[in-house]
């Protein structure tokens, strides 16, 4: 793996023509502070979590990234940041949250869960390829999407690209009782994150299994 520091311009002699180029480069025009831009050479093996926060950053990963733990995308809102894999994702689990724009150029499989939260300050995931998963629990506020398809239980607001299997509060039988706000029935998602990071349970393995059955995904 090959790690560096680079400019829009260089990037963009590499980059400029494909489809997501002007969607990356409105990173710099969309912050105030100083944005870190990355380019690394993959594959990329990560050995735990992988975390990118805090200052605003625009990285594209040229390569398949594996994920030996959760990778994690958070942003202030205030600060916009993007992030391009050119290749399929493997991982634990997927956070994203504030203002961190995910792209993925092919499959992500995830053998947890993707939680996405806050995405009025901008959050989304975009998979070009099929995102595979226990589940994909989104606050309201928070899109993602897949072209292909979505192999997962999936609880998201109304009105988004992708179709929930249920709204929040609709099936706290599914869930473990740790994660639920204040006995539920509504799921607390930083409490989900804590969980599924840790590796303990977040779903009710028996009612998971049924709904899975009822929607025709692998068991």
């Amino acid at each position: 793996m090959e790690s560096e520091q680079t400019s829009m311009d260089e990037l963009k002699e590499q980059y400029g023509e494909q489809y997501w180029w002007n969607w990356f480069e409105e990173t710099v025009s969309l912050n105030d502070e100083p944005v870190s831009i990355r380019h690394i050479t993959g594959p990329l093996q990560v050995e735990g979590d992988f975390i990118l926060d805090e200052d605003p950053w625009a990285i594209i990963i040229d390569g398949d990234v594996t994920i030996k733990g959760t990778f994690i995308c958070k942003t202030p809102e205030e600060r916009l940041s993007t992030l391009v894999v050119l290749g399929k994702l493997k991982a634990d689990n997927l956070f994203f949250s504030g203002s961190a724009r995910l792209a993925i150029e092919d499959d992500v499989t995830l053998d947890g869960f993707v939680v996405g939260t806050w995405g009025d300050g901008g959050a989304i995931l975009d998979v070009t390829g099929t995102l595979t998963a226990r589940g994909v629990l989104l606050d309201p506020h928070t899109p993602a999407k897949a072209s292909k398809e979505i192999n997962a239980l999936i609880m998201c607001g109304e009105g988004w690209p992708i179709k929930p299997d249920f709204l929040d509060g609709d099936e706290p039988a599914l869930f473990d009782p740790g994660v639920l706000d204040r006995g539920g029935p509504f799921v607390d998602l930083n409490l989900v994150r804590k969980v599924a990071q840790a590796g303990a349970p977040v779903f009710n393995q028996a009612v998971e299994k049924e709904k899975r059955k009822d929607k025709g995904l692998p068991i």
